[in-house]
């Protein structure tokens, strides 16, 4: 199951949560930023001393605690490298199709967590330049390709969309004839 939602990453209540986080480890924008102010300095610390496990690579995911989202239901946060800072573009994405790899490294972690629930922000539309469309069509293909080889999995998927733009991106995509075999709902539309 899969829903769309208005609310703001870390008011979802879900057990996991899942950003797009910089190759650097900087919380500074979009959902990083909402999810380190909720979180507490610690998320940002233990963000820190599990990315050198990384390639620090679109795509790579870094698993901490949730810290002060447990008041939330929120148990963990995936970290989903979506941006890279250095480039000579400047700080962006420069390799989109990577974001359904981060994904669904996230769906698999939250799977062995016995989550119930894992919320999604839309990665890389903010700071790295992802067209909505693009993103949209990535994430949603990763739940459905994951949905498909885990047909027994009770999983519920939730994007947590507050910003027009990305929800109506998504809106579009599950509401088209591409994606009828999936279940969703819609929560507060615009």
């Amino acid at each position: 199951m899969i829903q769309l939602s208005r609310k703001f990453l870390e008011e979802t209540q879900a057990d996991v949560i899942g950003y797009g986080a910089k190759d650097t480890g900087e919380m500074g924008g979009g959902a990083a930023s909402s999810v380190l102010k909720t979180g507490g300095a610690e998320i940002l610390a233990a963000l820190k001393r599990e990315l050198p496990k990384t390639t620090h690579q679109v795509g790579d995911v870094v698993l901490t605690d949730s810290f002060g989202l447990k008041k939330h239901g929120i148990r963990s946060v995936c970290h989903i490298i979506s941006i890279i800072k250095y480039t000579p573009q400047g700080a962006y994405c420069p390799e989109p199709d990577r974001l359904y790899n981060g994904v669904e490294k996230s769906l698999l972690m939250a799977t062995k967590l016995n989550a119930e629930t894992i919320a999604f922000s839309a990665l890389g539309t903010g700071e790295g330049r992802v067209k909505p469309e693009d993103c949209a069509k990535l994430m949603i293909d990763a739940v459905s390709d994951f949905f498909a080889k885990h047909r027994k999995s009770n999983l519920k998927v939730i994007f947590a969309l507050p910003s027009y733009r990305d929800y109506k991106a998504f809106e579009n995509l599950l509401t088209s004839s591409t994606y009828s075999s999936l279940q969703f709902s819609l929560e507060g539309g615009f």
